[in-house]
């Protein structure tokens, strides 16, 4: 089952990019993972930050090991396919995947350029503008489609400046980031909003709350006796820009296409090969 679902999420990346080049003729594309002890700054914040993940490597059994073992072998394959297509791939040591795509693309803005994300990963959201965009899956219609900034607002109701903020405050359970909920029950995401949609940011709020009242009581008291804990929330959510890459000249340059289809072709294949291989030897 592991492999089963590991090799579904290659197999949805790769759609994805097949997506994107065909509607985006020119455009810098690169392919970022996630470098070594990459989440280990945000554990430091906080120790329950993804920590699910971990606690799930130490109880893997024996066969499941070998069966991440074989798709460890799959990702080199991916890797390869994506060289093969002539689209780099990037891994900083001690940074995630996510800090490395929101460096770079402030560097790719910088140059007068637009941005689109390929990505199911909600934290994305808090990058969108007028000139980032998100190509994500959507469930409802099985298929990857373009989230935009316009989307964004009919969805939430605000502005993507809000985002980030509003998940500081409700927390993100998947990422084991607690909301200020488990210390203040009754502020919720209603709550939030209202109060953001004022006054546009958390730090904005922060601020606010510690020289006037600006909510009802329950709020006042917790975002004045909370504000560290919410701060510390937004040190580990909020996407850094700082991590030393730099973005290279050549992968300006229009990508060759011409064997795409032929090695997406021979890609997709062994992947339907690799569940009855691992059946067989399982």
């Amino acid at each position: 089952m592991l492999v089963m679902k590991l090799i579904s999420q290659f197999r949805a990346q790769i759609c994805c990019m097949c997506y994107m080049w065909r509607y985006l003729q020119c455009i810098l594309r690169f392919k970022v993972l996630d470098g070594e002890r990459g989440s280990e700054h945000r554990r430091q914040l906080l120790p329950s930050y993804k920590a699910h993940r971990t606690k799930f490597l130490r109880q893997v059994t024996a066969s499941q090991r070998y069966s991440m073992g074989h798709v460890g072998r799959s990702h080199g394959v991916i890797i390869d396919v994506l060289s093969k297509c002539n689209v780099p791939v990037i891994k900083v040591e001690g940074h995630e995947a996510d800090d490395v795509v929101a460096t770079l693309a402030g560097q790719v803005l910088q140059r007068g350029y637009r941005v689109v994300i390929a990505s199911p990963d909600k934290d994305f959201k808090q990058l969108i503008s007028e000139d980032v965009q998100i190509v994500m899956p959507l469930e409802d219609l099985d298929r990857w489609s373009f989230y935009t900034l316009k989307h964004y607002i009919a969805q939430y109701n605000c502005d993507p400046c809000c985002d980030l903020s509003l998940r500081c405050i409700i927390g993100d359970e998947v990422d084991g980031v607690p909301g200020i909920q488990h210390v203040a029950p009754g502020f919720g995401r209603k709550t939030a909003q209202k109060l953001l949609k004022k006054h546009g940011s958390l730090e904005n709020l922060l601020n606010a709350a510690a020289v006037r009242t600006v909510g009802r009581q329950y709020a006042q008291d917790a975002l004045t006796k909370y504000a560290d804990y919410l701060r510390r929330n937004h040190k580990v959510l909020a996407l850094r820009s700082d991590v030393d890459v730099q973005l290279k000249e050549e992968w300006l340059v229009e990508r060759e296409t011409h064997y795409d289809s032929t090695i997406l072709s021979n890609f997709f294949r062994l992947l339907e090969e690799t569940p009855k291989l691992t059946h067989q030897t399982g």
